[in-house]
């Protein structure tokens, strides 16, 4: 098991705005992450959803991914790994205002993961790697529904 903080990036969007990227995965998630296939979601509650989705990885296998959301806004979102590379990891995505005009939202990722197949030394580095490939989709994303709320 090895735990990581990922800590110190920001969205260039207000809270409200972030959440609704967050939101928008239930429904868009490929379009939000578009190298993932046959997305699906489970909805369990208001708060709670299960997505699954193919992807692949860097060598071109492909992967199955299988992660529960549990929503606790405004504050962050709980995830928890069933199936993929990091089966039974557990993470939460906190968030929170940057500055007093809300134009800033800060996100901080804490969690313990773990890998059948990747070694412990290469989880670290995987784990950030991945973490920061979503980030930059969300923020791509992000600033096409800024975009359309402009015009």
């Amino acid at each position: 098991m090895t735990f990581i903080q990922d800590s110190g990036s920001d969205f260039e969007a207000p809270l409200e705005m972030v959440w609704k990227l967050a939101k928008d995965h239930v429904l868009h998630g490929n379009k939000i992450h578009p190298n993932t296939r046959n997305n699906k979601t489970e909805i369990i509650d208001e708060t709670s959803f299960i997505n699954s989705w193919e992807q692949d990885d860097e060598s071109g296998q492909t992967i199955r991914m299988k992660v529960k959301w549990s929503s606790y806004y405004p504050l962050g979102i709980a995830f928890e790994i069933l199936v993929g590379p990091f089966a039974d990891s557990k993470y939460f995505v906190y968030y929170f205002r940057i500055d007093n005009d809300n134009n800033k939202t800060g996100v901080t990722v804490v969690g313990n993961f773990k890998s059948n197949v990747i070694p412990e030394g290469q989880i670290k580095p995987s784990v950030l790697g991945l973490l920061e490939k979503a980030f930059s989709e969300d923020v791509a994303y992000l600033n096409e529904i800024k975009q359309k709320e402009d015009h």
